[in-house]
């Protein structure tokens, strides 16, 4: 379901409801909503929500398990690209 995988990828990049909420302007009820299928988020929302972990709508509506949008012929290449973005996603965490 949505909330669940808004959920995962927020633990996944370890910030928390009140952090996400800022980031894509909403209160953290609102979050906690979207995370517990009680809110339905905009399109808007939607689309901050999978800007902030670097995901297509797709992955984030549950219509594909590819969570980034890599249309690349070339399995190497796609495999080169998704590792820099795993590195490039850590480098966030850690930073932090």
């Amino acid at each position: 379901m949505l909330g669940e995988r808004i959920k995962l990828l927020r633990k996944e990049q370890g910030i928390t409801q009140d952090q996400l909420a800022e980031y894509i302007n909403v209160s953290r009820s609102s979050v906690n909503g979207y995370e517990n299928d009680g809110v339905e988020p905009s399109l808007n929302v939607l689309v901050k929500i999978a800007d902030r972990f670097n995901v297509s709508l797709d992955y984030l509506l549950e219509r594909t398990e590819e969570k980034y949008n890599i249309n690349i012929l070339d399995t190497d290449t796609k495999d080169f690209l998704l590792k820099v973005i795993e590195l490039a996603n850590n480098y966030k965490i850690i930073k932090k």
